[in-house]
């Protein structure tokens, strides 16, 4: 990944859809929902990737799951559930 180009997007959208995914079926229903672990696994594997091709590191694909899964990981960590009648 030299160039920021449409192709590497395209890619850290898959990638973060992917890890987002398997996030959300390693988890089960102790986490928020599909959708919004989509959208922060796409959130984190976009912000990480576009800084490593910027900043021109070797190995941006691994950077951007890396940064995917620490997003994924605070956002369900820190979800708070509500609490159900017992």
């Amino acid at each position: 990944m030299d160039v920021l180009d449409g192709a590497t997007i395209f890619w850290l959208i898959a990638l973060g859809m992917v890890i987002g995914a398997i996030a959300k079926l390693a988890m089960r229903n102790t986490t928020i929902g599909l959708f919004p672990n989509l959208v922060a696994g796409i959130a984190g594997s976009l912000i990480v990737g576009s800084i490593t091709v910027l900043m021109q590191l070797p190995g941006g694909i691994v950077f951007a799951a890396v940064g995917s899964l620490a997003i994924l990981f605070v956002m369900n960590v820190f979800y708070q559930q509500r609490e159900t009648a017992h």
